[in-house]
């Protein structure tokens, strides 16, 4: 037998789906076990993790905060209301063990048949088809865990995705950047999209429709099933929305079902037409192999040699089969308004849409922490934002006038009046910004806390702070310590940038910038950051003062609005220019905040009012600006 190619870092990280990075510290931390060079490993013992990950027999690497590989299969309760399915599908998953792929799809007929005897029309001769397509050859008999499986026909709901999405492995949807759709986030697409258009006579196309949630709704607001198209690469997926489509309309043939839903890589399929209307729940963190990204390369402009994203992917390919002055609508992550790896489709969008409408939905899918938008765009090249409605935290606005939309980063959580107070922090005269103007560093990283911090202060060992020790101005006493080695530190900024006889230290993950002062070479590890500033002219408890203000919070909020303080985040806001007098009033204000006392908000309510007079900020600006963070956390000392 022929000696197998032992598999590189980068390779086995591939097939684990995580970083390089990761794979390396697993190795250090005794995770994984490589070959005697420490540098690779053989393909079967990384192919068995896999599996082992997959299916639950391995716990190794549970603790880790990688989600691609979550092992499980549990109902996902919010794609459905019926209770009384939500419990049947339950019952299964705790009767049944390993479900085969042939056992699935004989599962799934059995759940199709179910549902098409409750429907009043019937045609037999063309759901028997659908039926056959989905067993297949199977001569395997149905699992006697599923004859009891008892469903009920509910117009409008997915219930065969609901099913099938629940007998899959958690892992596998991950892998695949799939997350399907609950009803309310699919009815909240359509709500928005029927409010902007008409559906009569237009075309509509899911380019990864699943099992076709979002045809299924559409089909309930009366739209013709003639209307209807959609794509997805998940052969079983695709059999069910055609079942789906047919048991809401059994007049349509199975030619039809095969010529309007089809099985397909939509990246690379090339459509025959254009549609009307582009809309559904794009792969989010899809996986690339390397030559699916070498082939990403060759023909989208939003590919990137490492980290290519799915959804941007999608979001050029929806923007290529859409008509003029057609409708573009997908469910997305809110990264895609502001990070840096998005600027490419941001550029798309900005270049040859308008906004319609944006509905912020926050964390939209089960177990899955990552805010979700759904942008609605009309394919016209004007790049215009006046008349786009937005449903943000309970309330709605419509903007009534034109903003700049550039590839930067787009924001639309500010009604007009708040986007008139962004306008006057961005135009203050004289501003100065910490871009190229400040050392950044990064609070240690261990590696294995559990090895590296102590509870109690030992000899050689000094105070380490942590995130939650940070407040605004000062910090509260550590509660963990820790040897400075930083050579047995997974990763350590330069000893000097710990050491500086001035810094600024930060809350990393917060949705409000909180900033400690700290001359007493304090460590930190990385969920609290490092910051000092070199703005000549411009003492640092002043900039202390500006980034802790109620200004700074609204700006980034409104501008960014991300749960972490990212770098880029502080280097764009404006710091406003202040004379020597105007700094010493400032900084008198602050140390009485960094030496504590009973007034603390009184004080910092008068440094507050001081840090907004320098923005030029109306009093009616400075009342907005307090309405839009009343619910925001001061984080005084």
């Amino acid at each position: 037998m022929a000696e197998q190619k032992l598999l590189t870092v980068a390779e086995a990280a591939e097939r684990l789906s995580v970083s390089a990075a990761t794979v390396k510290n697993w190795i250090r931390l005794g995770k994984l076990q490589p070959e005697a060079d420490g540098v690779h490993f053989a393909p079967d013992y990384i192919e068995e993790l896999c599996q082992a990950l997959q299916n639950g027999t391995d716990s190794r690497l549970k603790s880790r905060r990688n989600k691609k590989t979550v092992t499980g299969r549990l109902p996902y309760k919010s794609y459905i209301r019926h209770e009384g399915n939500k419990s049947a599908v339950a019952q299964l998953l705790s009767d049944i063990g390993t479900v085969s792929d042939t056992e699935l799809r004989l599962i799934l007929a059995h759940a199709a048949t179910q549902l098409y005897e409750q429907r009043p029309a019937q045609n037999d001769a063309v759901f028997a088809s659908l039926v056959r397509n989905l067993r297949g050859e199977a001569e395997t008999a149905l699992p006697e865990a599923a004859r009891m499986l008892r469903l009920t026909f509910v117009p409008g709901e997915d219930t065969l995705g609901f099913l099938y999405l629940s007998l899959r492995s958690l892992s596998d949807r991950k892998q695949k950047g799939a997350y399907y759709t609950p009803a309310d986030t699919v009815n909240r697409l359509l709500d928005c999209l029927q409010a902007d258009t008409d559906f009569s006579g237009k075309t509509f196309m899911d380019p990864c429709c699943g099992t076709g949630n979002f045809l299924i709704g559409l089909r309930r607001r009366y739209v013709s099933t003639a209307q209807l198209y959609g794509a997805d690469i998940d052969e079983i997926s695709v059999l069910l929305t055609r079942i789906n489509l047919f048991l809401l309309d059994s007049s349509v043939t199975y030619g039809f079902l095969k010529e309007h839903i089809i099985c397909c890589n939509t990246l690379r399929h090339a459509f025959d037409r254009q549609y009307s209307v582009v809309l559904g729940n794009p792969p989010w963190g899809y996986s690339f192999s390397k030559e699916e990204t070498d082939y990403c390369l060759k023909h989208f402009s939003t590919a990137r040699k490492k980290g290519t994203e799915s959804f941007d992917l999608f979001i050029e390919k929806g923007l290529s089969v859409l008509e003029e002055d057609g409708y573009l609508a997908y469910v997305l992550p809110e990264a895609l308004f502001g990070v840096a790896s998005h600027r490419q489709a941001r550029q798309l969008l900005a270049e040859q849409t308008s906004f319609r409408f944006v509905s912020y939905l926050g964390n939209a899918f089960g177990g899955v922490q990552c805010p979700a938008i759904i942008p609605g765009l009309k394919k016209d090249g004007k790049g215009s934002t006046k008349g786009c409605r937005v449903w943000e935290r309970g309330r709605t606005f419509t903007i009534s006038t034109e903003r700049p939309l550039t590839a930067d980063a787009f924001s639309f959580r500010s009604d007009d009046a708040e986007y008139g107070c962004i306008k006057a922090v961005n135009h203050v005269p004289g501003a100065r910004f910490l871009a190229g103007n400040a050392d950044f560093a990064l609070g240690i990283v261990t590696g294995n806390n559990k090895e590296h911090l102590k509870p109690l202060q030992e000899e050689g060992c000094e105070p380490v702070l942590k995130g939650n020790d940070i407040f605004r101005f000062g910090t509260r006493e550590a509660s963990n310590y820790i040897h400075f080695t930083p050579e047995a530190f997974q990763q350590a900024a330069p000893t000097a940038l710990y050491r500086a006889d001035e810094k600024l230290l930060y809350r990393f993950v917060c949705d409000t910038p909180v900033f400690a002062y700290d001359n007493r070479q304090t460590l930190t590890l990385n969920s609290a950051n490092i910051l000092i500033p070199h703005l000549g002219g411009l003492h640092i408890k002043y900039i202390l003062a500006i980034l802790n203000s109620s200004v700074a919070a609204f700006y980034l909020d409104k501008t960014f609005h991300s749960v972490k303080m990212l770098r880029a985040h502080i280097e764009a806001l404006p710091i406003p220019p202040a004379t020597d007098k105007q700094q010493a009033e400032i900084i008198a204000l602050v140390d009485r905040l960094i030496d504590g006392g009973d007034d603390k908000q009184s004080v910092y309510k008068e440094l507050d009012e001081k840090t907004a007079a320098l923005y030029g900020l109306t009093d009616e600006q400075q009342a907005v600006i307090r309405a839009a963070l009343q619910n925001k956390k001061v984080f005084l000392a």
